[in-house]
């Protein structure tokens, strides 16, 4: 169900969120402190949100595209005509079919910081802090 509602990709990043969330749970469960528990899995599952969302703002903002348009165009002349009478498109244009291909991230913040947020309430329950 969660599968049709949010498509294969993010049912994939949810799956991950909850094992990274279980695997932090379990070890760092300590007996009969709730709110700690619960407070470590919430920031599992946020962490991961937040850092996939950081991710896609870098990719959204092109901070390594110089590098990529330069392995295009060794690429192109690798694979392009031997007489070079094609020329690989300008770095203006691959730019803007890039832009073509962004992700929206409202949706990685928007599930990943109440997380992080529900988290923090969380550890605020726990008696040692």
């Amino acid at each position: 169900m969660f599968e049709k509602i949010f498509g294969k990709n993010d049912f994939g990043i949810f799956m991950m969120a909850m094992a990274l969330a279980a695997i932090i749970a379990a070890t760092s469960y300590r007996t009969g402190m709730f709110f700690y528990n619960a407070s470590n899995f919430a920031f599992g599952v946020g962490a991961v949100y937040v850092v996939i969302g950081l991710s896609v703002i870098v990719k959204n903002i092109g901070l390594f595209r110089s590098v990529g348009y330069m392995r295009y165009r060794r690429e192109f002349r690798r694979t392009g005509d031997a007489d070079y009478s094609a020329k690989p498109v300008s770095y203006a244009e691959y730019n803007m079919e890039k832009d073509k291909n962004r992700r929206s991230v409202k949706k990685y913040f928007i599930v990943g910081l109440p997380f992080l947020v529900i988290s923090y309430l969380l550890a605020l329950g726990h008696p040692g802090l």
